[in-house]
């Protein structure tokens, strides 16, 4: 009885975690896609609540994306590794934007 009690719980957490990587809400539509900053850095973000980054050493791959509800931010995070983008310049029609003083191309 003792066992299936912790196989339980471990169960539960086990859902917990495979849930939060499931991604988050939509980013909007003008940031979905894959950028390459001019540092070398990237950043994704899908129409499934998908996210990731790749700055430095630093990297996210299939976390979720979380927009400000002012709209100049968005940070993106998974299991509690994570990085905010302040939104300098949102995404143009030649499919350019500026986050945290980088300025970012559209794959």
């Amino acid at each position: 009885m003792k066992h299936a009690a912790v196989l339980s719980i471990v169960f539960a957490i086990f859902l917990s975690l495979v849930l939060a990587c499931g991604g988050g809400k939509p980013a909007p539509t003008k940031y979905q896609g894959n950028w390459v900053g001019a540092d070398g850095s990237t950043v994704y973000l899908t129409a499934d609540g998908k996210a990731g980054f790749k700055i430095g050493g630093k990297s996210v791959d299939g976390g979720g994306a979380e927009f400000s509800e002012d709209g100049k931010s968005f940070t993106i995070s998974l299991f509690g590794i994570s990085n905010t983008f302040k939104i300098d310049e949102e995404p143009n029609d030649a499919g350019e934007m500026k986050l945290n003083g980088v300025v970012y191309h559209k794959k």
